[in-house]
């Protein structure tokens, strides 16, 4: 496996600044995702990895090497898109065998079943190897698309939102795949979603982008619990951070400079309502099942979750706080007030 290094890359289609200075370390073994909006480079930034584009500015680094201007094909890289596109006049077998039979590897095929294989057998696919493509469900098409690129045993793996075309149960049974995959062989992988959910559960760390820019990159905890910006504040979280005008809150914990103010619905604390420094809110939307609660001050909507015992209704009102601790300040530009 090898290192990935991205070094002030950008790109640009016609008036459109895709990628922007964007300078990017992955580890050897690592699984590192890009998480962000449609637009924001995500696709780009894997098409300059695997040579599929050339960068305007900046170098790419491959293993420590200097790999801008080295062909696709030279590059060892695997590349797997949204997409199956798998050979369908061809068998599962012949499917994974495909890349060992280029002229540019010859194996022996003694050598392309040991590998097929073991790599079926790492996917769960064993008893399809005689299937054609044509008569696989769509998470079985996928686990044969990850394999054909497995059997190449690239330094980097390339991962072009994958899942996203399958239903809820299928994502989630190939996440645990993947997740094994990763510990098994111990490849770097390159990840692209906007799924916040693949996102937390695949990776070591997340890279945030935002109109071609990283905007933050650590792991899924550090970026939840300690944002740099609005943007990263935003991109994780369900039900989504409560972003909030500064005047609901008392002028002495609001700092200077302030132009929102931040808390997770899971920080919200419910109170009797006779404690002090509470809020009134009133019951827009209960949930029991999530134990969400959409709540409306003069206006404002406030979402909280909680797990307490008891039911709501709509129109009720409650009574919650919002501990200081808990509160993020940013300015107006998105960036964060550290206090």
């Amino acid at each position: 496996m090898a290192e990935i290094q991205l070094q002030r890359v950008s790109k640009r289609f016609g008036p459109i600044l895709a990628v922007d200075a964007l300078s990017i370390d992955v580890r050897d073994g690592e699984f590192v995702v890009l998480l962000g909006p449609s637009g924001a480079g995500k696709t780009t930034t894997l098409r300059l990895i695997a040579g599929l584009e050339r960068p305007d500015e900046g170098d790419v680094l491959i293993g420590g090497e200097l790999a801008t201007a080295v062909h696709p094909s030279d590059r060892d890289v695997a590349f797997i898109f949204q997409q199956y596109s798998l050979y369908p006049h061809l068998s599962v077998y012949d499917n994974l065998a495909f890349p060992l039979r280029s002229p540019r590897r010859r194996s022996t095929e003694s050598e392309v079943r040991k590998r097929v294989e073991a790599v079926a057998g790492m996917l769960h696919m064993e008893s399809k190897l005689g299937n054609m493509a044509t008569h696989l469900s769509g998470g079985e098409m996928q686990r044969v698309a990850i394999g054909r690129a497995l059997v190449r045993q690239p330094r980097v793996f390339l991962m072009d939102e994958p899942l996203s075309s399958l239903d809820a149960k299928l994502r989630e049974e190939l996440r645990f795949e993947l997740k094994r995959l990763h510990r098994t062989i111990g490849a770097t992988i390159i990840y692209v979603t906007h799924d916040q959910v693949e996102a937390t559960t695949l990776a070591d760390r997340i890279g945030i982008l935002e109109h071609g820019r990283l905007v933050q990159m650590d792991t899924p905890r550090e970026v939840y619990g300690n944002p740099l910006c609005l943007s990263a504040a935003r991109r994780l979280g369900s039900p989504p951070i409560n972003l909030l005008p500064p005047n609901l809150f008392d002028v002495r914990v609001v700092p200077a400079g302030t132009a929102t103010v931040a808390i997770r619905p899971e920080d919200i604390v419910f109170e009797e309502a006779h404690a002090r420094d509470v809020m009134s809110l009133t019951v827009l939307e209960y949930s029991p099942l999530r134990h969400l609660l959409i709540l409306d001050r003069d206006g404002t909507v406030v979402v909280a979750t909680t797990t307490i015992e008891r039911n709501f209704s709509p129109g009720q009102a409650v009574s919650v706080s919002l501990p200081v601790r808990s509160l993020l300040y940013f300015d107006r530009d998105g960036g964060r007030i550290v206090t």
